[in-house]
């Protein structure tokens, strides 16, 4: 009986390091950064369908070494880019601290005036996308062709069904002429429910004796406020599936709805 009470009080030893070994700390806060990016040299392409227009940016403040990227591509430690055709571009810089800061550039054709415009609508679902853009043309010579994100080009102008975040679209004119755009679908509240959808999967999954239960400090997650506090960690855990621990998974369901719930604001809700 004695082995089996040591064996008992091990188990919830280990039980209880581990859920505490895996609690995350809070990143930094970048709202206090004052990180930014200006545009110091652009040349334009030398025509519509040349690569050799060019921009360099400057980045101030944040901390420590810059690195950029264009339009989402791979960091790199240099603040210029070449090759570039004529269209719109983000270069977002991001500082030791993993802070970012943007600004859109448009890099023109120096013999077309062709333009495009665009409008969105957000993306407020949760296991599936909403968003949409319209995108209008101008200048060059009608008539115009479209596409989106590596597709192939079309004479619709409007495209649904698009993930929040950043889509690049093309505009091509009769002549052969291009315009990129770099267009941002916002997300909007999906309405996932505290109540009714994410407590469920923590009782099943997470508030389980010596872990997450009642009475275990600030990390019991019967208590709301531990639970808001440590959102965004518990969004990054459960998505990488390291949490929960002890044989508990998730669906690819409910790390969705976390997610959602964590974006929308980790609401009470």
């Amino acid at each position: 009986m004695r082995i089996v009470n040591r064996l008992l009080r091990s188990t919830a030893f280990l039980i209880l390091a581990s859920c505490a070994y895996n609690d995350l700390s809070d990143d930094f806060d970048c709202a206090s950064s004052d990180l930014a990016v200006t545009l110091n040299i652009k040349t334009d392409a030398s025509s519509c369908k040349s690569i050799d227009g060019k921009i360099m940016v400057t980045a101030t403040g944040g901390e420590g070494i810059y690195d950029f990227n264009i339009n989402g591509g791979e960091y790199q430690t240099s603040n210029e880019f070449d090759k570039l055709a004529p269209g719109t571009y983000t270069v977002i810089v991001k500082d030791v601290n993993k802070c970012k800061a943007s600004i859109l550039i448009e890099v023109g054709a120096v013999d077309s005036n062709l333009s495009a415009t665009s409008s969105v609508t957000e993306d407020n679902q949760c296991s599936s996308d909403n968003g949409s853009v319209t995108v209008v043309a101008n200048g060059g010579t009608s008539p115009y062709a479209f596409k989106i994100d590596g597709g192939v080009f079309g004479t619709d102008n409007i495209f649904i069904n698009l993930k929040n975040g950043q889509h690049s679209v093309i505009v091509r004119d009769f002549n052969d002429c291009q315009r990129t755009l770099s267009v941002v679908i916002p997300r909007g509240s999906t309405g996932v429910s505290y109540a009714n959808n994410i407590t469920p999967i923590f009782v099943a999954n997470c508030t389980l004796e010596n872990c997450h239960d009642s009475g275990t400090g600030s990390r019991d997650w019967t208590n709301f406020s531990n639970v808001k506090r440590e959102a965004t960690s518990i969004k990054v855990r459960t998505a990488n599936r390291s949490m929960p621990i002890g044989g508990k998974t998730l669906t690819k369901e409910q790390i969705d709805l976390i997610g959602c719930w964590v974006d929308d604001g980790a609401n009470d809700n």
